[in-house]
């Protein structure tokens, strides 16, 4: 005890030092070290098969990263402030002020938005946000001085987007006027987005010199008025709903942007005079650091941008891009939609880190129905949440100096800059949505997307996996519905999409044939020997017929296979699916399937798990329909049994 007391004494007398530890017995491991046990422990598994994986930017991420995959760039040594604004367009990152909190309040007439814009203000909003191109006909000044009327316009910044025509401007600016605020007063954007509107429609109001006229125009105006207040606001938002991965809808973004420089050049304004009008919109997808990349690279190729325009001497202000970000309405889910908050906290922390200027947190249920004050009030609380409570406002950059992030990010960004280049190459991005080029690009990735999510390959929690069959339709839950193109069109216009719309459809289709007629598909787990024995497969099948809601039937197992056929046969099921391991299969499945077959000819029997091939055969001549494995397309074979069913 006096030992431990001496001890415990000297180590608290001041001045003394503690004992330097020596680490050199520790010999670092390197990377092709770790590879080698990997290897090992991988087996018989291809290491470069196995360990890689390839994103839909075309990017290859390793399975582990180093120092030396961190690229030695101009771009990552620099920092918060520095150019090119990779690691943020502040210096002081959030420390000075935090994002803008720019949750949308957008209604279905000009007093709903009146109202929401009132709410969201005093809830903590900070921005006044507006899809008054997409959303609310606002028509007159009147209509803007009724949706502002007792907001403090010196103290809120405006978030509006006025579509593909710049001439909405004035309303806001006289309506600021008549309520005794100066031009002066406002700032944040109040911008259009001629080419993003025209593929989102279709066709726009006006032939595009007309548009690059009144953009001109309203430049110049708030250049000399409104020197706070940007007045262009080209959106991601129809690349992104339209399924297009982080590189296409970053760069179709940017070309934009450089189609518009071009005509705005022959009308006597510069690089300049546009960077400080312009804010980009991004939307934060579910691949949680790509998304962080994606907005570092952003700014980062828009420095190139005004680089290139300003003959290499850009002026450091114009190249500081002003971005906002949008959780993604593309990720959101018709079915159990409460896991979409979740989603939304990833989406907003990946922009957060990614250091956006401002945000707008979509409500849960925006794939459902308009969002009602529960769900505006968890969109918005996101994001105070993320400032007050998670103390994201500190440190700059968070995200720098990851080896990760800071590889994709320049990854991105090379592939942001070659699709630029491809669109140069073809004379334009307005040329290339003429042409149709851009959709064709856009719909190639959504296809794929499609095709990952069904094999499976891509999970969306409550949808294609772990579906939950318990959950009644949120009030007001409206129909799912196959977007279509609307008529009159100029272009192809790109249509917002959801990544889980097609599994959504298959459900609903269950749902529906449940509501007219009492039944359902019934499947059968013909579950044979111990449970241990089954169980595995048991739980697979079930898993993978609960996406479309079909009923299962089971059971703790079969001892002898005419058992189990009579009691497949005796449950009135649609199918009957044979359960048990691969080593029993080849004496259990020919008489088992046979024996179904033979008393009951009308009802379908597959087999759990990919077949031996050397028993494949055997098995279909027996009578197995299909197999259903890890492999197998989840959603075209729940279609094909629907169809069977006579679902439509």
């Amino acid at each position: 005890m006096e030992e431990c007391t001496r001890n415990n004494n000297a180590a608290e007398t001041p001045g003394m030092e503690p004992p330097e530890v020596d680490f050199s017995e520790f010999a670092p491991s390197s990377y092709e070290e770790w590879k080698s046990i990997a290897i090992a422990t991988l087996k018989d598994a291809s290491f470069d098969k196995s360990m890689f994986t390839k994103t839909y930017e075309g990017i290859t991420l390793e399975p582990l990263y180093t120092m030396d995959h961190s690229p030695i760039t101009e771009a990552a040594r620099s920092l918060p402030g520095d150019s090119p604004a990779i690691r943020g367009a502040r210096a002081s990152g959030y420390l000075a002020g935090p994002w803008e909190i720019a949750q949308d309040s957008t209604g279905s007439t000009v007093d709903e938005t009146a109202s929401l814009t009132r709410h969201e203000l005093e809830k903590g909003s900070t921005a006044i946000t507006l899809l008054a191109g997409a959303g609310t006909p606002i028509n007159s000044s009147a209509d803007v001085k009724k949706i502002l009327s007792g907001a403090d316009l010196a103290r809120h910044t405006f978030h509006v987007l006025t579509g593909a025509s710049s001439a909405p401007i004035k309303y806001f600016t006289n309506a600021a006027k008549e309520l005794g605020f100066s031009a002066s007063d406002l700032s944040g954007c109040i911008g259009s987005d001629p080419i993003g509107s025209y593929l989102r429609t279709g066709a726009i109001p006006k032939e595009f010199p007309s548009l690059m006229d009144e953009m001109a125009d309203a430049i110049k105006s708030a250049k000399e008025s409104s020197p706070k207040l940007r007045v262009v606001l080209l959106r991601g938002a129809v690349y992104h709903d339209g399924g297009a991965n982080a590189a296409q809808e970053t760069a179709y973004v940017m070309a934009g942007a450089i189609e518009i420089i071009y005509a705005l050049q022959e009308r006597g304004l510069d690089i300049d005079d546009f960077a400080g009008a312009v804010r980009f919109e991004f939307e934060q997808g579910s691949n949680f650091f790509m998304e962080i990349a994606k907005i570092r690279a952003a700014r980062e190729v828009w420095s190139r941008v005004v680089s290139e325009f300003s003959g290499g001497n850009p002026d450091p202000g114009s190249a500081r891009a002003n971005i906002f970000g949008r959780t993604s309405f593309f990720t959101k889910t018709y079915y159990d939609p409460y896991v979409n908050m979740l989603r939304n906290s990833t989406e907003a922390f990946s922009a957060v880190m990614g250091g956006v200027d401002g945000l707008t947190v979509g409500c849960f249920d925006e794939a459902v129905r308009a969002g009602d004050e529960f769900s505006r009030r968890v969109a918005r609380n996101a994001q105070i949440m993320l400032q007050e409570e998670f103390h994201l406002t500190a440190p700059a950059d968070p995200a720098g100096g990851s080896w990760y992030i800071e590889s994709i990010t320049d990854s991105l960004a090379n592939k942001i800059w070659e699709t630029i280049q491809d669109v140069q190459s073809r004379g334009g991005m307005l040329a290339c949505v003429k042409s149709g080029c851009v959709q064709n690009a856009v719909n190639e990735v959504l296809l794929e997307r499609f095709k990952k999510l069904s094999t499976r390959s891509d999970r969306a929690v409550g949808t294609n996996m772990y579906p939950n069959l318990t959950e009644t339709p949120l009030p007001g839950a409206g129909h799912i519905e196959a977007p279509s193109a609307p008529s009159g069109t100029d272009i192809t216009p790109i249509l917002p999409r959801r990544w889980t719309e097609q599994f959504e459809q298959t459900r609903r289709r269950t749902d529906d044939y449940k509501s007219r007629t009492g039944s359902n598909v019934r499947i059968f787990l013909a579950n044979m020997g111990p449970v241990s024995q089954h169980k595995a497969r048991a739980d697979f099948i079930t898993g993978f017929m609960e996406v479309a809601g079909y009923e299962i039937l089971t059971n703790n197992g079969y001892a002898t296979t005419d058992e189990c056929a009579d009691a497949a046969i005796s449950s009135g099921a649609d199918i009957a699916v044979i359960c048990s391991a691969d080593a029993t299969y080849p004496e259990l499945v020919p008489p088992l399937a046979r024996r179904v077959k033979e008393k009951k000819p009308s009802m379908k029997v597959f087999l759990a798990g990919a077949p031996a091939e050397e028993h494949k055969q055997s098995y279909t001549d027996a009578g197995v329909d299909d197999f259903i494995s890890v492999r197998s397309n989840c959603l075209s074979v729940l279609n094909d049994i629907q169809k069977a069913k006579g679902m439509k």
